[in-house]
């Protein structure tokens, strides 16, 4: 395991320059080896495969495929979860297994790992196939056990006319999909784009196609991050940083599930913790507010969506030729930030009237629309779709007017929460609301009247 997170950086690249341009243009990012543990603890524990003969059965009953191995930090990370579990060398050294990688270097490599656990455990690996190929290439033949396919396939964006999605990540679940049919299974670390991104609509769609179990954990790229490389050209720490990812787990189910952790962040302290349990997971099969798989902040929130979805929206405040303007950062992290005037990377808001102006005001600084956007947002962008469509539940309406005279003094007071930030070498500023804004979500309780409905 060290030497193959040791090997995998330097054998993302293809050529013998070491071309960070060439590496990103394959996409390779190498897969550290608490991710790779976690991603198979993960997989072990969601497919209730706890016992010796429960993982023994599961090697014996699947055709393995890696479709873009690397250097084998995640196949090697495979062995040694079963050998953890008591699996017997033996049955660990028949798996059925097809490691696939453009790279030939790095099946060299992975190779030569294999030959030399085969020496240490003195028995050979008759089953494993190395093929240097493009996986979209690659034939495979139906043989009487299900396909399961794993990795961290190449995050690249398309050329246009080369495939039906933007990403190439889309084009490996897709052919993963299709080779899995009703009873396969697969598992890959993602872009996080997967599960809300419109691009990816009819991807989702497709998941859902037989009955399955689809579950999803989803990680943020700040302050720490999955991989340990990123996008170093550029200035800006969210761009610069390795990108918000989703691990993808679809299993074969009697009746379609599917299950969503919220966006988790941690620090470079706490990453052993976060990486060493499973994390929560909420129910999300009845979901419909929106054509996404949701990263709930917490039930709660979830519950609102779901319960206020057919009443109006956050729209129907607005008025396009309003005097009032009310303008919302384009961008966040902690909280939902104002700023004054039209300045860039915001949104700008018109209504006819103060009154509505300040119940926007009081909206979007409020818990209740913070954990919505975390439910339903990327993480960092505050796109102008997330605040037109949050759901304005019936009831939400009294509650909202009976705050309405503090909104008003916090707003006169907004000079005692400015902060300022350095950006790209100017001095920027916007309002932080979030600690004195009345709360709706919790203190109000407003889903004590939704659920009673």
């Amino acid at each position: 395991m060290r030497l193959s997170e040791e090997a995998e950086k330097e054998l993302s690249y293809l050529t013998d320059c070491g071309s960070e341009l060439a590496r990103k243009q394959t996409g390779s990012y190498y897969t550290p080896t608490d991710v790779s543990a976690f991603f198979w603890n993960e997989f072990f524990s969601l497919g209730e495969i706890n016992t010796p003969q429960e993982a023994t059965s599961f090697v014996n009953k699947h055709t393995f495929v890696e479709p873009s191995v690397g250097a084998g930090a995640i196949v090697f990370s495979l062995l040694l979860k079963l050998a953890n579990l008591g699996v017997d060398k033996s049955i660990i050294a028949s798996i059925d297994l097809t490691l696939i990688d453009i790279n030939k270097h790095a099946l060299s490599f992975v190779k030569g790992q294999f030959d030399s656990l085969s020496r240490q455990w003195g028995t050979d690996f008759p089953n494993i196939k190395l093929v240097c190929s493009d996986f979209q290439k690659v034939r495979f033949k139906q043989g009487k056990r299900p396909y399961f396919f794993f990795g961290n396939p190449p995050f690249v964006t398309n050329k246009r006319g080369e495939s039906k999605w933007n990403n190439s990540f889309a084009d490996f679940v897709e052919t993963s999909l299709e080779r899995i049919g009703k009873i396969g299974s697969l598992q890959f670390i993602l872009p996080l784009s997967v599960a809300f991104s419109r691009d990816y609509s009819n991807l989702r769609k497709y998941m859902l196609e037989y009955d399955r179990c689809i579950s999803l954990s989803h990680f943020d790229n700040i302050p720490d991050t999955l991989f340990k490389s990123g996008k170093p050209e550029h200035t800006n720490s969210n761009k610069a940083n390795s990108q918000r990812c989703s691990i993808l787990t679809v299993r074969p189910a009697s009746k379609s599930r599917i299950r969503s952790t919220s966006l988790i962040r941690w620090s470079k302290y706490d990453r052993k913790e976060v990486l060493s349990k499973s994390p929560q997971y909420h129910e999300v099969s009845s979901y419909r507010f929106n054509d996404q798989f949701p990263r709930p902040k917490n039930y709660l929130i979830l519950e609102y969506i779901n319960r206020s979805q057919d009443h109006g929206q956050f729209s129907e405040l607005l008025s396009k030729k309003g005097k009032y303007k009310l303008h919302v950062g384009a961008v966040a992290r902690n909280y939902i930030g104002f700023r004054e005037g039209p300045v860039s990377s915001t949104h700008q808001l018109c209504f006819d009237n103060k009154r509505n102006f300040y119940r926007a005001l009081l909206i979007l600084g409020s818990d209740l629309f913070f954990d919505y956007w975390k439910t339903i947002g990327d993480g960092f962008h505050v796109t102008k779709g997330n605040i037109l469509s949050f759901p304005m539940h019936n009831q939400l309406d009294e509650i909202v007017n009976s705050k309405l005279t503090t909104t008003q003094r916090i707003w006169a007071a907004r000079e005692t929460h400015k902060k300022t930030k350095l950006n790209s070498g100017r001095i920027t500023f916007s309002y932080d609301f979030s600690k004195k804004m009345p709360h709706l979500l919790y203190e109000t309780k407003i889903l004590e009247k939704v659920l009673q409905n």
